[in-house]
């Protein structure tokens, strides 16, 4: 496309940027397309990944107009990136009515553009273009919702734009709509309609004999494909139900055919096989679909008429396997006593007993067991770790769930693991400003729209960063230090050497140190400031540190509770070789905390005055009772973090030590009487707060992206751990590090195998044991569609085909069907004589 316009008439510029965009699509049947950054992708307001060039340079030109309108920005861009307006631009004056006008204008020309494009891609099946449309509604949309939100004053008074946003979001659905539509066409076309492999009713072997057939194999494939391209194009909430309503439809199909296929007995067994390996596709993909492990009971949360549409078809495809594609003699085994003592007939109290049953690795078993049926929430961990797999976006209270299932067996493993393998790591306090905008970092900057400067890329997911992320959050958190975080400590011989009074002034600490002395950083800060004004008007450092001492006391309730209660049982742990400051952990923490709040004040304050052009002045004369200029703050922060180091020398302060430690200890137990019951703190409404707590300051943002990251990257050798209910070996230990999950495999391996299990291995490794299991679950299923299942069986029907012995079996499966079905005849006619 030709270098767009930038000068003159908002109006004119989006008509000529929308002619050009069309005439590109009209020569190149594509159109533009230009990248969001990653970290405003999704969200609350669902911003695409992806989308037009044409709907970027709208937002762009509508911003600056904002700006000039009402000398602020919009919120939807940070304004340091909108500041590049030209300064004749700055200079002009724009009312809000004209304001509102020119977005009302040009909002109306992009949706009649929208609409030409949408009805070209969908007459030439492009979902690339689809796609764009879609995403280039949602972007406008949520930019007219920014617009909207500025009306709380008065300066916009019209309804004009709140119907504009609606136009964008009726439009972004219905392209939704659309895009789904295509996508089941498409799937119904190009895979359904393939007759040679469905000929169920042959009495030749398809040539995959015992495997699935090619049918199924291509299904899960597309699937599993257009899945990840949903992922990278459209919002990810839509891409979701897109894809929800995909699996929904494509099951229509599927079902249907298994549950009125009449196969022959030589393809009977591949019959089977393959609505096994569906089932079992299935539940692999419907883990995209899924927010938590909630909605694995349909009946318990709010869930989508498809989600329970699926589970509806899955169930019913399940019973006809069950009934029909069982071996011969454990049939017999289970219905022996009379069909109406089979379990399968009595009411079902799990709605998700399919998966269970298709997918029994999702859950951490390598078969199913009926005690999964009953499997509690909190219980289903490596689920919820599934599930974070394949979700569109990360959830922050996702993570902080899955570290907090099953008693916090993740933290304690995670936390276990990395203190052994830091043990011997010392660094300095993580630098998180790094990650923000900056000269030094410029080169790293996300080249997405909308990026308000960020490091776009991977964060550093080390073992010792991801040891600070994992520890201020389980302090922030209020995870149990007594039987989660000290005995994590104690993996490391050497912890509490970090926790001698000779420590305080060491910039050098353990990852999980750092993490704790991070929780302090906005508290020390007014400390500090009182400090320096104290010693600027004339105390001294006795009095200085006595101050100090009274600040720690009285912004005790300011700590997290997550910390205080750490150190206390610190302290209760540390060994006879350890000598903390004042005798007490408490002490030790809060004296390191302020020493460091110093250190950096220090450094900030020599930065300052090396940058700042003033004239030098005369020197003072210093004080008989100071060391220092009292009334230079770099001076006096350096000289104020020097005493805390020595503020029990001589016994000076230890009255005011044992108060404040007093002080410290009744504020815990206070907090102690409050602690909410665990089923509370595990609730979704609960984890939410708690991720608001971590995520309200940037090392918590961070930390909690790092974690994410870590767990996700090294998800494999967590699975099989947890799978175990073994903490990570030794071997584990060597190799978790270099053992990282692979998203992207061979397109081979991904058509041939659910998840790492070939086709071929899921159906035919089912044992008499397991079959047996599987039929003695409660599946709602009525006495007469239990006979008519059993009667239509290959094997009933065609008894010559089968052995001396499975002949014996079959006919008395067939008596006691028969039998039943008498049964029942019996009782209506004798119930209508009653009527009579």
């Amino acid at each position: 496309m030709d270098e767009i316009m930038e000068d003159g008439n908002l109006i004119d510029k989006v008509r000529i940027l929308l002619q050009r965009d069309m005439q590109h699509y009209q020569s190149t049947q594509t159109i533009l397309r230009g990248s969001i950054c990653e970290k405003v992708s999704g969200g609350q307001l669902d911003f695409p990944r992806y989308t037009s060039f044409a709907s970027i340079k709208i937002v762009q030109w509508w911003e600056a107009e904002f700006l000039i309108t009402f000398r602020h920005d919009s919120g939807l861009w940070a304004s340091s990136q909108i500041s590049t307006i030209e300064n004749k631009e700055a200079l002009k004056e724009n009312k809000p009515s004209e304001f509102i006008k020119l977005i009302v204008d040009t909002s109306g020309q992009y949706i009649e553009h929208l609409h030409k494009l949408v009805q070209e891609s969908l007459d030439h099946a492009d979902l690339a273009v689809l796609t764009s449309c879609c995403s280039a509604a949602a972007l406008l949309r949520n930019s007219l919702w920014c617009y909207t939100q500025q009306n709380t004053g008065k300066k916009i008074k019209t309804k004009r734009l709140h119907k504009c946003y609606k136009t964008f979001q009726e439009m972004s659905e219905a392209i939704g709509e659309r895009l789904l539509d295509l996508h089941c066409r498409l799937i119904l076309l190009y895979i359904f309609n393939e007759a040679d492999s469905l000929s169920w009713h042959t009495d030749k072997c398809f040539y995959e004999k015992e495997r699935s057939s090619f049918v199924t194999q291509t299904w899960w494939l597309y699937m599993q494909g257009t899945r990840e391209d949903l992922w990278n194009t459209v919002p990810p909430k839509m891409a979701q139900r897109i894809f929800t309503g995909m699996l929904n439809e494509s099951l229509t199909v599927l079902v249907t055919r298994f549950i009125h296929g009449k196969p022959s007995f030589i393809r009977s067994p591949q019959f089977w096989a393959d609505a096994f390996n569906v089932l079992s596709c299935t539940a692999v993909l419907t883990l995209a679909v899924y927010n938590t492990c909630n909605g694995i009971q349909p009946e318990k949360g709010e869930t989508s008429i498809a989600i329970r549409d699926i589970y509806a078809k899955c169930n019913h495809l399940l019973v006809c396997l069950l009934l029909r594609g069982s071996p011969l003699k454990v049939l017999y085994e289970v219905c022996r006593n009379g069909l109406e003592h089979m379990k399968i007939i009595q009411e079902q109290t799990n709605l998700a007993t399919w998966l269970f049953i298709a997918a029994p690795r999702l859950f951490g078993y390598s078969s199913f067991e009926s005690s999964t049926l009953q499997l509690p929430e909190e219980e289903m961990i490596i689920f919820e770790l599934n599930i974070m797999k394949y979700r569109p976006q990360p959830s922050w209270t996702q993570v902080l769930k899955v570290l907090s299932m099953k008693n916090f067996v993740l933290t304690r493993m995670l936390l276990n693991h990395l203190i052994e393998t830091c043990s011997d790591k010392r660094e300095e306090m993580p630098n998180f400003s790094k990650y923000n905008a900056g000269d030094d970092y410029k080169i790293n900057e996300c080249t997405g729209f909308l990026c308000a400067g960020c490091d776009n890329g991977e964060l550093d997911s080390s073992p010792s960063l991801c040891l600070f992320s994992l520890m201020y959050i389980s302090v922030i958190t209020e995870i149990d230090p007594v039987d989660i975080i000290v005995p994590a400590l104690k993996c490391d011989p050497q912890w509490s050497d970090c926790l001698g009074k000779h420590q305080v002034w060491n910039q050098i600490r353990p990852p999980w140190l750092n993490a704790i002395l991070a929780g302090f950083k906005d508290i020390m800060l007014p400390i500090v400031e009182q400090l320096l004004e104290a010693v600027d008007t004339g105390a001294s450092i006795y009095q200085a540190m006595s101050l100090a001492l009274v600040c720690f006391t009285e912004l005790t309730p300011c700590i997290p509770i997550g910390i205080l209660r750490l150190i206390n049982e610190m302290e209760n742990a540390i060994p006879a070789n350890c000598h903390p400051i004042g005798g007490t952990v408490k002490t030790q923490i809060l004296c390191t905390a302020l020493y460091l709040a110093l250190y950096e004040e220090s450094i900030l304050l020599a930065d300052k005055k090396k940058n700042t052009d003033c004239p030098a002045k005369a020197p003072q004369e210093i004080p008989s009772t100071h060391s220092f200029d009292p009334h230079d703050k770099c001076a006096s922060a350096i000289a104020l973090g020097e005493s805390l180091c020595s503020i029990d020398a001589d016994n000076k302060h230890t009255e005011q030590i044992n108060f404040m430690c007093e002080q410290i200890d009744e504020w815990i137990e206070k907090k102690s009487v409050r602690i909410r019951p665990p089923e509370m703190c595990k609730s979704i409404p609960w984890l939410e707060v708690l991720t608001d707590d971590v995520l309200v300051t940037n090392v918590g943002q961070q930390s909690l992206k790092i974690s994410h990251q870590y767990i996700m990257q090294h998800l494999n050798s967590i699975l099989k751990n947890l799978a175990n209910n073994t903490e990570i070996s030794s071997s584990d230990k060597k190799n978790i590090d270099t053992d990282l999950f692979v998203s992207t495999k061979p397109l081979t391996y991904l058509m041939f195998h659910i998840e790492d299990v070939p086709f071929d291995q899921l159906f035919m490794n089912l044992t008499p044991a397991i079959w047996i299991r599987m039929m003695d679950v409660p599946m709602s299923v009525k006495k007469q569609r239990v006979i008519d299942q059993i009667m239509s069986r290959a094997d009933i029907k065609w008894l010559d085909n089968l052995s001396e012995d499975d002949k014996n079996v079959a006919l008395a499966i067939k008596d006691i069907c028969l039998k039943a079905e008498l049964q029942d005849d019996d009782s209506s006619s004798s119930t209508d004589k009653k009527t009579d």
